[in-house]
Parts: C-alpha cells; sequence; structure tokens
C-alpha cells in the first residue's frame, strides 16, 4: 500500500542514483515526502500507476545526458495525455546547460531545476502554489505567460558535510551475496577535457569547481553500510576520485587511516574512478593495502593528437605507464577509450589499434571503444559547430570527419561492435561483472578456486580483445590503400569480416557461458546467458 508523497522521481537506477537520493534526504529532513521509481527505456504503465497510487505534487524527471531526451518526451506527454496535472520538473546536466531548449523540447515540463538541485527543489515545493514567487528562486528555469524565464544559478553547496545522508534503498546484492552501495566523496572535477560535460555543468553556477566530504564524515557513511546493511563493497562515482593535489592526496591518507580506525580495513573491497595522472604507484599501493580493488580509467586515445583535441593535458607515455602500474599492483582496472574523435585521420585511428594491441591482448581488463559524442555545452561542441561540422540529432549529436574514408570504417565498427560494447548483454559488460566477481570471489569470500578462476577469465578476455583487434586492423588495412570508391565498392568484404567477428563473439560467450556455470552457478543465472551453443 502506497502513501501519497510530496515528490515522485523518475530517474536512471542501474546504479543508486546518488544526486535524486541527495535530493530525497534534503527533501525529507525538511519535512517533505518523496518516493522513486527507476526509469527504463519505453516503460510507461509502472510510472502512470505510480503516480495514480502516490499523487505527487510534483513529478521530477532526472535527465542526466541528452541522448535520453526523447524518452523522457515521450513519457511526459503519455502522462499529460492520460491526465497526469502534478507539476513536471527535470534535472540533470543536459537540462541545466540548456534549460530553454529543454522546456521546448518537453512542452510537458513546468520547469527545470538547474545545477545542484537539492535547495533549489525544496524552495519550489514550499512556494509551488505561488507561482508569482518562483522568480525569487534561485537555479529555477520555467514557465510563465507562454514565456521561458531563466533565475540566476544558486551558488553550489560549498560544505557536503551539511548534507543528510541519503535516502538509500536496500543494497544491491552481486554473486556470493556480496551487498554494494555506490559512494560519493567530492563534487566537480578540476579539469576541462572538451568533451565532457561535468565541468560545464558545475562551472555554471557560483562556487569551487570541486568540494569534497571531509574522510570522516565518507567512513562514517562506509561504517554504517557496513554495519546495518552489510555492505561490503563500495562503488565511488567521484568524477575523479584520487585527483592529484597537495589537498586530495592529504585527504586520501586520512581517508586509509579512517578506514583503519573503523575497522574496515581486510572487510571491504572499494573502486574508483580517475586520471591516469593520477595513478602513483606507492599512492595506489597503500589504497590497495585498505581495499582498493578496481579503478576506472579515462585513457581516451592512444596518440598524442587526440590526447590533445580532447584536452587531456597527459601524454601517451601516461596513459601507458597508469595501465602498466595497475597491471604491477593486480588491481582490476576498466579503461575509457575513444578509437575516433574529431581529430581522427586514418593514422590517428591506426596509431589507437596499434595501443589497444600492445596493452590489452593479456586480457587483464576487458577492451572497450566508442566514437567521442559531443555533447551539448562542451568545448568540443562549439568547436565542431564553428567549423560547419555539426551534425546529427539533439539526442544523437555527430559530427563528420575531414576524410570521408573514415566515415565508412567508423560506420562499419559502429554496426559491428555496438552489441558487444554497449549494451548490458553484450560481451564487454559481461565480462567486466565476471572480472570484478572473480576478485571478489578471492578477496572477500576467500574461494578456494578464485585464482584458477580470474585466470581462466582473463584468458578468455584476452581472446576476446584479440578477435577485436584483428577485426579492427583488417578493416583498416582494407580502408588504408583503397579510395572512398573503391572502399565502397569491396563492402562485401567489410560485411565479412562482420560476420566473422559475430560468429567469433557468439563462439566466445558460450566459452564464457560455460566458465562462469562451472565456477559461479549463481552469476551464470543471474546474468542469463543463454547463448546458442
Amino acid at each position: 500500500m502506497y502513501n501519497r508523497v510530496d515528490v515522485l522521481f523518475i530517474a536512471y537506477e542501474s546504479q543508486e542514483n546518488l544526486g535524486v537520493r541527495s535530493i530525497m534526504a534534503v527533501l525529507e529532513k525538511a519535512g517533505f515526502s518523496s518516493r522513486l521509481v527507476p526509469f527504463i527505456a519505453g516503460e510507461y504503465r509502472q510510472v502512470l500507476l505510480a503516480i495514480q497510487l502516490m499523487q505527487p505534487a510534483v513529478v521530477g524527471y532526472s535527465i542526466i545526458f541528452q541522448y535520453t531526451i526523447e524518452e523522457f518526451t515521450n513519457l511526459a506527454n503519455r502522462l499529460r495525455q492520460a491526465g497526469v496535472t502534478a507539476h513536471f520538473t527535470a534535472g540533470g546536466h543536459f537540462p541545466s546547460i540548456q534549460p530553454g531548449q529543454v522546456l521546448e523540447l518537453i512542452p510537458a515540463l513546468d520547469s527545470i531545476v538547474r545545477y545542484e538541485g537539492e535547495f533549489t527543489l525544496l524552495e519550489l515545493l514550499r512556494r509551488l502554489n505561488s507561482p508569482e514567487e518562483w522568480g525569487e528562486i534561485l537555479g529555477l528555469a520555467y514557465r510563465s505567460n507562454g514565456q521561458v524565464l531563466i533565475n540566476p544559478p544558486r551558488p553550489l553547496i560549498n560544505d557536503l558535510d551539511q548534507l543528510p545522508n541519503l535516502v538509500r534503498g536496500e543494497p544491491p546484492v552481486l554473486s556470493h551475496g556480496v551487498r554494494t552501495a555506490s559512494m560519493l566523496a567530492s563534487r566537480g572535477c578540476l579539469y576541462n577535457c572538451a568533451f565532457c560535460s561535468i565541468r560545464r555543468f558545475y562551472q555554471g553556477a557560483p562556487g569551487p569547481l570541486r568540494r569534497i566530504r571531509s574522510p570522516e564524515a565518507v567512513v562514517a557513511e562506509m561504517e554504517d553500510l557496513f554495519h546495518q546493511k552489510g555492505v561490503r563493497f563500495f562503488n565511488f562515482q567521484d568524477d575523479d576520485f584520487a585527483a592529484k593535489t597537495r589537498e586530495q592526496r592529504h585527504w586520501i591518507v586520512e581517508f586509509l587511516s579512517a578506514l583503519s580506525a573503523a575497522h574496515l580495513t581486510g572487510q571491504i573491497v572499494w573502486k574508483i574512478g580517475c586520471r591516469v595522472d593520477d595513478v602513483d604507484y606507492e599512492l595506489i599501493s597503500r589504497c590497495k593495502d585498505h581495499g582498493l580493488a578496481g579503478v576506472f580509467l579515462g585513457v581516451e586515445s592512444g596518440n598524442t593528437t587526440g590526447l590533445t583535441t580532447l584536452n587531456k593535458h597527459v601524454s601517451v607515455e601516461q596513459n601507458v605507464a597508469a595501465i602498466q602500474i595497475l597491471k604491477d599492483l593486480e588491481i582490476a582496472f576498466e579503461i575509457g577509450f575513444m578509437l575516433f574523435d574529431p581529430s581522427s585521420t586514418v593514422e590517428t585511428v591506426a596509431e589507437n589499434i596499434r595501443f589497444l594491441e600492445n596493452f590489452m591482448l593479456d586480457g587483464k581488463a576487458p577492451m572497450n571503444f566508442c566514437k567521442m559524442l559531443p555533447y551539448a555545452g562542451t568545448p568540443i561542441e562549439e568547436q565542431l559547430m564553428h567549423e560547419g561540422r555539426l551534425r546529427g540529432s539533439i539526442s544523437q549529436p555527430d559530427y563528420s570527419f575531414t576524410d570521408p574514408r573514415l566515415e565508412v570504417y567508423a560506420h562499419f565498427v559502429h554496426i559491428t561492435f555496438q552489441k558487444r560494447n554497449f549494451t548490458f548483454s553484450g560481451l564487454v559488460e559481461r565480462l567486466c561483472v565476471c572480472l570484478f566477481d572473480a576478485v571478489l570471489s578471492r578477496l572477500l569470500c576467500h574461494e578456494p578456486t578464485a585464482d584458477e578462476y580470474q585466470k581462466k577469465l582473463q584468458e578468455l578476455t584476452g581472446q576476446v580483445n584479440r578477435t577485436a583487434i584483428e577485426t579492427l586492423k583488417a578493416a583498416h588495412e582494407f580502408i588504408e590503400n583503397r579510395d572512398l570508391l573503391e572502399i565502397l565498392s569491396g563492402w562485401g568484404y567489410l560485411k565479412k569480416l562482420m560476420a566473422w567477428e559475430q560468429a567469433e563473439e557468439a563462439r566466445l560467450e558460450c566459452d564464457l557461458a560455460r566458465l562462469i556455470a562451472y565456477y559461479n552457478p549463481e552469476l551464470h543465472r543471474a546474468l542469463a546467458i543463454k547463448p546458442v551453443c
């Protein structure tokens, strides 16, 4: 039986949505009730039923990135058509950066809560029935008499320790019964990568670009989740957990000390995301001693031109060094990698393929790769617009290459590897899950076959990576010495390559299914791996 709530949030929850759950905590502390319904593309009835049962005054949509805009538009329109009269508001990166455009794209919306939403939404709730006062609410964009009005931004929250603990549900349970929780130790990023909307999001409001909670507050939350909820794996969602500043290095030392004082060292494991120039052998080694078990590494490119275009302020040599340190320390890792970017040429793509071939064939991590997309408000979007190269739709922004041969090659890569790289049922995602499952099996569950399990998974991952490299190289060699007409007339060869790659993936999926069924039947059932073997 549901009780009536003040706000019903519709948000992605593949992992805990920390932004929305922080807003919920602030509202709850102020006496307002809220619930969260996970957003599933195309799912309408579940949301409508929740609204009918809970009768919210406000429905809040968490629209983080623009590629979901059409899905949220369809959902909001259908709810209006079904007679829902609640106030519709939205938040997230894209609405914050482009409030006027989003209000135009989604006519069903009444307002947008820009940037950090805790206190803007709270104030909107308090003045919901007094629209004549909405002009006083910092951080709000809204409709008034057919016009879109955008108020000045609300300053960023300076002291994150003052925020109440997140509203959380029951912790998700991984295999072996390991419970997990997403964490946030900081907000913001000091860097300005050309493709990333994070800097644009935080610099749009007054305040420091990066703020961090005290190490004591972070560990106190972890300790509470460990004792009260049984959480043993903590997944940090910080944009740059190990920022290479003197203050942050001191913070990490204090954080590790606090973990020991709370007797969590040896009881838990954790994972972070960071830049390659954050990876220092001594620091990461100390973190490993206190439970660091996984790193997501923003490598992005294997050539100097690409790194410059992306404004990474790192070198290929630093990328290499960071990967090697994680391998030497035997820490599980994944990399973000853009095979294509706006500066790509046939030669730089070849450099990227060689980079992946040199460092990913040992199977220590699944090899993932993509084309950089020009998200709204980013420096690279502005550059492409100025050059007349920006194309695509608002939900699927794209750009043209200066060499038309790359258009064909990028199209081939997209249709060949889309399922492998970017779906939950694809090989990359499943290998990521399985490789980290092996880490948990070894570090937390002390399974006697854990080392053997991990070794076999890495061997299989190496085969998956090698197959992809062979396909990428063969297709690249085909286009490298041909003109556009010759490439187009030879598309049949590329189709055969595609078929070979996908047949190999099917074979390797069977191998993975057998491997997981033997070492972890529980995970095999959870992943629902049903290849035709």
